[in-house]
Order: structure tokens, then sequence, then C-alpha cells
């Protein structure tokens, strides 16, 4: 269940290059208006390096910001096949790979 001020952001569909700027607009005008925005990709049907690069930026640039991106459950299926193709997952203590992988 999530906390009452977090602002969920569905990203649902195909997401990749040819959705990329529908994405980073939607995500960066999560980030301006909230402090915590939960991602969830329940509805995700197929992503691209170019979606998993967005989310990793959107991450990086809200931990700058003081505020919590966050998934509503683990990258599975198709995004996590693209996150082991891409390299994204390290060890276990890498953040990187806590954020993906924990919820």
């Amino acid at each position: 269940m999530f906390n009452s001020k977090e602002f969920v952001l569905n990203l649902c569909g195909t997401q990749e290059l040819r959705e990329a700027s529908d994405a980073h607009a939607r995500v960066l005008n999560a980030l301006k208006a909230n402090s915590s925005i939960v991602l969830d990709f329940a509805e995700l049907a197929d992503v691209d390096l170019t979606f998993v690069q967005l989310i990793e930026s959107a991450r990086l640039s809200a931990a700058q910001q003081g505020k919590v991106l966050s998934l509503s459950a683990p990258a599975s299926g198709a995004l996590l096949a693209v996150l082991e193709r891409g390299g994204f997952l390290g060890d276990a203590t890498d953040p990187r790979t806590q954020f993906w992988l924990a919820a």
C-alpha cells in the first residue's frame, strides 16, 4: 500500500525510443510536482535501453533534489531482461540494483 503523499506514475504499454519524449515529460512533471514518486510498471509490455536510461537518470535527479523515486514492484518480464542485458544489475549492495529489484 502506498503512502498518501506518494504520487503514483503508471508507465504502461511499449516504452521504447518512439515513446521516450512522452515518458520523459511525464516523469519530469511528476518530479517537479512531488517529493515522492512511485513508478508503476505493472502494465508495461515492452521496453528498450532508452527507457531504462530515462528511469536511471530520473532516479539520480530525484536523489540530487532530495526526492524519492521508487518502484511499486521489483522489475520483471521484459524490463528485467533489458536490465540484465544492459548490465544494470550488479551486486546486491549496488544502489542501482537495489532500486530495480526492491519494492
